[in-house]
């Protein structure tokens, strides 16, 4: 007996061959996918203790998302479009957030990613690590995997200018005030590795630092130890190495760190990259995570069809849902393909298949994860997702792929399934309350509010301006 049987979608398995069954099945034991075929070929004497009718629907791998900022959830609005917006975010990460904050942030962030077919996420904790203390990151997995998603989550050492203020708080009662030094993080990332992986089985810590390469507001030599520390740690642990990357990043790292330079570190933006960069990356197999709707890609172009043209994997991320985002990557290939065709001003380069892969089978590939998720495959996790498509913006329903990707929202997902197990079920969340999670998330903003003590950031003294 299957203990989950997934009936007449339309099955779009992301596989090699590019499978599809227009009257399909999938089967689940367990965790895993252990059958999956045209309706015609369901054995007569089957049985399953859920069956779910697909009618109406496409069956498909979930969606992995391999790049967002924990916190961004509870400060997306706040200061968008002003100046110092960064600042902003530091001081709140560092000045203003206590455990709550994280565990409620990580279960509201993790509860968008679901409902938009995302069954995989990965999240830096704060906008530039906050790296000096292990609680947020292990509040933020605690809400995070509540949830029912397979989190991947990490610290490293941030960037920018020290020391850093920070405050760590407990509600209103302030629990301790101090500098920050950039050695702090060291300890604290090892520790997060050793220590929060294995908790869950859908939970994985990483090492993910601010920036890797050059960041201007440290010598050669502290980058150089840096760039070594975070792939040191990385590679003791066997987890992904993942980090923001621009300009002259990778030139830097290929010159004074090649090592750092394997499939297991992903860059993500990587806007203003020379051709040079881009051999390297090719050649070494370092991964790009593109994030189109992200205010970074404003200031500069990551070139993508180029660099796939060019060998380089690339993978499509939504950077998480702050000022002006959200975590709906069916949004993030509609911008992908826009914004590439654009820059090459031509409507026949790139394809829906291939963006599709960028946010399923590649990211799964880039995370090293890609022998248990990102296609439907017998044998492998049954990350499934459903797509309820007799709808207008979608019918009459054709060229299933091609649909998808030009058309399709994230609030058309209507069933979303982790290792087997429904936690989304016709929009509706099995594992918890979602009112009562909304109602903590707010009031662990309210809170967050109080600190901050700056009635402005509610305020857009520019909001019909030009």
């Amino acid at each position: 007996m299957w203990d989950l049987l997934l009936t007449h979608g339309i099955v779009v398995t992301v596989d090699k061959n590019h499978t599809e069954y227009n009257d399909g099945f999938v089967a689940v034991q367990g965790e895993r996918i252990c059958a999956i075929g045209h309706m015609s070929e369901l054995p007569q004497d089957y049985s399953a203790k859920k069956q779910i009718d697909c009618t109406g629907h496409v069956i498909m791998p979930g969606l992995v998302d391999a790049h967002g900022h924990a916190g961004h959830s509870l400060i997306r609005s706040l200061g968008d479009g002003k100046p110092g917006w960064e600042d902003l975010a530091q001081t709140i990460y560092y000045e203003c957030t206590d455990s709550e904050f994280w565990r409620a942030e990580g279960a509201l962030a993790a509860s968008e990613r679901l409902k938009f077919g995302t069954t995989t996420g990965v999240s830096m904790i704060g906008s530039t690590p906050r790296s000096e203390l292990f609680e947020p990151l292990a509040s933020h997995f605690e809400g995070a995997v509540s949830t029912g998603i397979r989190e991947l989550a990490g610290i490293g050492s941030p960037y920018g200018v020290f020391p850093k203020h920070a405050k760590w708080w407990n509600g209103q009662t302030l629990l301790r005030e101090y500098d920050v030094t950039p050695e702090m993080a060291y300890a604290t990332t090892e520790q997060s590795v050793k220590e929060l992986n294995g908790i869950h089985s859908r939970q994985i810590c990483i090492v993910a630092p601010g920036r890797m390469g050059h960041r201007p507001d440290e010598s050669i030599e502290a980058n150089i130890e840096h760039n070594r520390k975070m792939f040191e740690i990385a590679s003791k642990y066997g987890v992904p190495l993942h980090t923001h990357a621009y300009d002259d990043d990778v030139e830097f790292m290929h010159r004074y760190t090649p090592e750092v330079l394997t499939p297991m570190l992903s860059l993500t933006h990587s806007t203003g990259y020379s051709d040079e960069a881009i051999n390297i990356l090719a050649s070494t197999g370092a991964w790009v995570f593109h994030g189109p709707s992200t205010n970074m890609h404003t200031k500069g172009h990551c070139p993508v069809y180029e660099m796939l043209k060019r060998g380089v994997n690339v993978a499509i991320v939504s950077d998480g849902s702050a000022s002006s985002r959200s975590y709906d990557l069916w949004r993030d290939v509609k911008n992908t393909l826009l914004l590439q065709r654009f820059e090459h001003r031509n409507t026949g380069i790139l394809s829906c298949g291939k963006v599709l892969e960028m946010v399923t089978i590649e990211p799964a590939r880039a995370l090293g994860l890609d022998k248990e998720i990102g296609s439907l495959e017998v044998g492998k996790k049954a990350d499934i997702i459903t797509i309820d498509y007799r709808q207008p913006h979608l019918f009459p329903f054709q060229m299933p792929v091609t649909r998808l990707v030009n058309h399709a929202m994230g609030q058309d997902v209507d069933n979303v399934i982790v290792e087997g197990e429904i936690v989304l079920h016709n929009r509706h969340f099995t594992l918890f309350d979602e009112d009562k999670m909304l109602d903590q998330a707010k009031e662990a903003q309210d809170q967050m509010l109080w600190r901050l003590n700056r009635p402005d950031v509610l305020i857009n003294d520019r909001l019909y301006t030009l």
